[in-house]
């Protein structure tokens, strides 16, 4: 599963995890002395994926041959042509790399890809890839005449916030992200992006973000510890059992394919504002040489540990060591989330509170997960989402001054799924949770001219009474595939006081 990252300077983890290592040799660590962390890797993600890397995209149906897949899949056709809407007098905003870095803005106006006028509020960084121009094709597909704004949000989690607030302040009535930080706390409410993204919906606005694309690639355990006498390590360090008590296992099962990258990102039940304890991770070949450490003493700072590696060998399978390695008091819990082209080949993946993290998990923000467009009903698809749309329900176990909650708090999500798949003049074809998010943002501004003085709940009510249910189960799927002529009638229903 790909992703597109960009140059950056905070920790981030990408791992691929496949195959079990049962069969593998005894596990002999070498010492981690001589071998520093890695420098700091790309900080944030995006929410699309390479179509080249997209498991079994190559055997996928083949596509019914329409107009624009995405919007038919929503019935935003119906929708436009039943009801007379087309996103006319409602702003969108967009947060994502860059717009025009590569050039081709001017031809997408041109050819009809884009409306003229796209206010860019700031561009992204050079080497950026323009996914943004992508989310604005797909939503001009849905809504031609709704006005369409940029602002890059990887220049920094404060700048993202910035962009959030002169979004709101330009006017948009729908804002749109496909970006998530990896230091964004997996089970702490708080942050600048968290609270712009509250404050826009505090505004009236109604905020959409992708999901993300790590489905079942986490694993949530309580932290059990084994006191070991490992090479490279204190003697009886405190090394997690990720195997049974009669059948102790102090690695984690995963594969990372030869010229790939890893990245594994790890955080544990700490207050954000200053961690009481420290964890650290260590990656290992299957004959036990250390390849990769991410170790520094998280003691006072956050409680997050991020480790990347590019495999450069010919093999794919690796262990992943967690220990203690700060602090006195071991944390109770902890998750790890897999980024870019890997998998975790233990049973226990996909067991926990989900792969969204961050202000994926914010009330009130619309949380959008991925459906292949020839998988919706109207196709006659299998009507189950992406198996890599990231999944929820997303708990918070602290509030957001980092008290422990008496009860942890689920946040619901996913909420909705809308199509990813078509073919853009930047992504072809695009697929991921950013092209989702954008397609769902598309219905909104079709559903915000129907009903101008919907607020941001009811915007979400509308969307996911209207929707319609898919398999997977709502963790996955949330109340399924959005369809923007129900949502359409429905909220003209609202305006006209008939519900």
């Amino acid at each position: 599963m790909p992703y597109s990252p960009a140059a950056g300077t905070p920790r981030l983890f990408a791992v691929d995890y496949t195959s079990d290592l049962a069969d593998a040799p005894p596990c002999d660590l070498v010492s981690l002395a001589a071998v520093p962390d890695l420098l700091p890797p790309p900080r944030f993600i995006l929410g699309a994926y390479a179509p080249a890397i997209i498991a079994g995209a190559a055997s996928a149906p083949a596509a019914p041959s329409v107009t624009d897949s995405a919007d038919q899949a929503v019935n935003g056709d119906i929708a436009r042509n039943l009801y007379g809407v087309s996103g006319a007098g409602v702003k969108i905003g967009i947060l994502s790399d860059s717009f025009d870095v590569l050039g081709g803005a001017a031809a997408d106006v041109a050819a009809g890809n884009l409306p003229a006028g796209v206010q860019v509020l700031e561009e992204g960084p050079a080497g950026s890839h323009d996914e943004g121009r992508a989310m604005a094709e797909l939503v001009h597909r849905i809504a031609p005449d709704a006005q369409i704004l940029f602002h890059t949000a990887t220049a920094g989690e404060a700048d993202f916030a910035a962009g959030i607030d002169a979004l709101v302040a330009a006017g948009c009535k729908v804002i749109v992200d496909d970006v998530a930080y990896l230091d964004e706390p997996f089970f702490q409410p708080g942050g600048p992006v968290d609270t712009a993204v509250q404050r826009a919906i505090a505004a009236g606005v109604s905020y959409f973000t992708a999901a993300g694309n790590q489905g079942n690639d986490y694993i949530q355990q309580d932290f059990a510890p084994l006191h070991l006498a490992l090479p490279g390590l204190p003697p009886g360090t405190a090394v997690q059992n990720f195997g049974a008590v009669a059948a102790p296992q102090p690695w984690l099962d995963v594969t990372i394919p030869p010229g790939a990258q890893g990245v594994f990102d790890l955080q544990w039940d700490q207050p954000y504002a200053g961690s009481a304890d420290s964890l650290g991770l260590a990656l290992f070949d299957a004959a036990g040489n250390l390849v990769a450490t991410a170790g520094s003493d998280r003691v006072g700072a956050s409680p997050d540990q991020v480790l990347t590696w590019a495999n450069t060998t010919q093999q794919s399978r690796f262990r992943l060591v967690l220990y203690a390695n700060g602090g006195t008091t071991p944390p109770g819990l902890f998750k790890i989330i897999a980024y870019g082209n890997g998998s975790i080949a233990s049973p226990s993946a996909g067991q926990g509170s989900g792969s969204v993290i961050g202000h994926e998990m914010v009330p009130g923000a619309n949380t959008v997960g991925a459906m292949a467009w020839w998988a919706a009903p109207r196709f006659g698809g299998s009507d189950t989402p992406e198996s890599f749309s990231s999944v929820g329900t997303g708990t918070f176990l602290l509030d957001a001054n980092g008290v422990p909650l008496p009860q942890p708090q689920s946040t619901q999500k996913v909420d909705f799924l809308a199509p990813d798949g078509s073919i853009t003049s930047v992504l072809a074809p695009f697929y991921g949770t950013s092209a989702a998010a954008a397609n769902a943002a598309g219905v909104a501004a079709l559903v915000a001219q129907a009903d101008p003085l919907l607020t941001p709940a009811q915007m979400t009510q509308v969307l996911d009474r209207s929707a319609t249910p898919a398999l997977g189960g709502t963790l996955a799927s949330g109340a399924g595939l959005l369809d923007a002529s129900a949502a359409v009638s429905m909220a003209l229903g609202l305006a006209h006081g008939a519900a």
